[in-house]
């Protein structure tokens, strides 16, 4: 795939709102909507600058980027229109060029050229600016595979078209802006958010107003200052992998980038609803109105913080308490099914064990989670041996089990389908108590950074 124009790619996707209160509604269409407040006080998820870098490569080459710059098939830059326009504005233009590495980026930046008459092209050279102080490390980790300018311009056009439709009003329903919007929050929080979004309202303020370059440099390196370093890279990394291919590259690629297993967990305290259900479409739409964000959901997707301030119509949403523990319905064989396993050299397994990996690629895996929250798996099927779901937990009880099936590509995990089904834990269980066991385990693999589709 040859890089394009990067809103050209995003545009179609993007149409969100943003908070600008710390109110949340979960409208899961049982019922009142539940009303969550996040917390006041929330750290950012830090993204250090080897971590940025080395994802940002793999992301870069994952998108199959032309190696090749395009500057020789785009038409000369149109500098500013010498006759309609003041002719220092079209000089600080062209000596801002000559000042770059290499004056192509005046090629890139703005396909159609640079005027002061159109308020558009003001405010993504203004945004283009924002970018100065984490664009060397960009710039340094892309180098090799594409010519950075464009990607410049591409992240430009993109953050742009994202900013623009993030203050619309409409309610978000396109599955990758929804996982845009989540993303960012679960890593800077909501406050953070909305003080992005208003950062952005005055960028575009002061680029309308811009009388010079100069003025437009000032008004993206204030942005800039609102994004904060940490702020820029998060949002580098989320169009990046958007941009390579949607949400659904957003699922598969999500697990990547630095600090995800904690902005799965962050996203719940954040915004109130599971990142996993944002990636897998269990969030159907996202409103404001008067300052109140309204999410529109599936049951399944609102986090246990969230309800837990949802009251008793919550904790008993699926008519199951939600510290039940499931017991072995089948303890006379345990000694028998330990025994087997340990045969074959079959052990309960972390997410974060090199068990695991192994565990996965024989086939399906059973997975239990134990009374204090651990996600322990184990083969479904080894060395032509069924292991009974029992050994994953050692034969005590467990808040949830289930089965599974996981693809691992490089360092990608993408979860390809979760189901309830156990016959030691959950035969002859209601409806309600499966669904509850699979929210369960959909969110124990979320916090390990394997996302589920709904």
């Amino acid at each position: 795939m040859k890089l394009r124009w990067g809103g050209v790619l995003l545009l179609g996707y993007l149409m969100v709102g943003c908070a600008t209160s710390r109110v949340i509604h979960l409208d899961t269409g049982e019922g009142p909507p539940i009303v969550y407040t996040p917390p006041k006080s929330v750290e950012p998820i830090e993204v250090d600058e080897g971590a940025f870098q080395k994802v940002m490569t793999q992301l870069v080459l994952d998108m199959r980027f032309s190696l090749r710059p395009q500057e020789e098939a785009r038409p000369r830059v149109r500098l500013a229109s010498w006759d309609s326009e003041p002719r220092t504005q079209g000089r600080d233009y062209g000596a801002w060029c000559s000042r770059q590495d290499s004056p192509g980026e005046c090629l890139s930046l703005l396909e159609d050229g640079f005027s002061f008459l159109d308020a558009k092209v003001r405010r993504k050279m203004a945004l283009s600016f924002a970018w100065d102080g984490v664009w060397e490390g960009v710039q340094e980790a892309v180098k090799e595979i594409v010519n950075p300018l464009i990607l410049k311009a591409m992240m430009t056009s993109a953050m742009a078209a994202y900013m623009f439709l993030v203050v619309a009003p409409e309610p978000v329903t396109k599955l990758v802006a929804i996982a845009l919007t989540t993303y960012v929050i679960a890593y800077i929080g909501l406050d953070s958010f909305a003080n992005l979004v208003r950062g952005w309202q005055r960028l575009s303020v002061d680029s309308e107003r811009a009388m010079s370059f100069q003025e437009l440099e000032e008004a993206g390196h204030q942005f800039g200052k609102v994004m904060g370093t940490n702020g820029a890279r998060v949002l580098i990394l989320a169009l990046t992998t958007a941009l390579g291919g949607g949400a659904a590259n957003m699922a598969s690629k999500g697990p990547m980038l630095p600090g995800f297993a904690r902005a799965a967990l962050a996203a719940e305290t954040n915004a109130g609803f599971q990142l996993s259900a944002a990636l897998a479409g269990g969030v159907r739409s996202i409103t404001v109105v008067e300052g109140v964000m309204t999410v529109g959901l599936a049951p399944h997707a609102v986090a246990m913080a969230a309800r837990g301030q949802g009251g008793q119509r919550d904790q008993q949403m699926d008519g199951t308490p939600p510290a039940k523990l499931l017991e072995n319905q089948k303890p006379q064989l345990l000694s028998v099914e330990l025994e087997t396993a340990q045969k074959v050299g079959v052990r309960p397994a972390r997410v974060t064990d090199p068990e695991f990996l192994r565990y996965v690629n024989e086939g399906r895996i059973k997975w239990v989670v134990t009374h204090d929250g651990t996600l322990q798996v184990i083969p479904h099927t080894w060395r032509r041996t069924e292991i009974s779901h029992a050994v994953a937990s050692g034969g005590r009880p467990v808040l949830a089990a289930g089965e599974a099936d996981v693809a691992i590509h490089g360092a990608s995990r993408m979860g390809i389908e979760l189901t309830p089904h156990s016959g030691h834990f959950l035969y002859g269980a209601s409806e309600a108590m499966s669904t509850r066991a699979l929210e369960i385990g959909r969110q124990a693999f979320a916090r390990a950074g394997i996302l589920f589709p709904p």
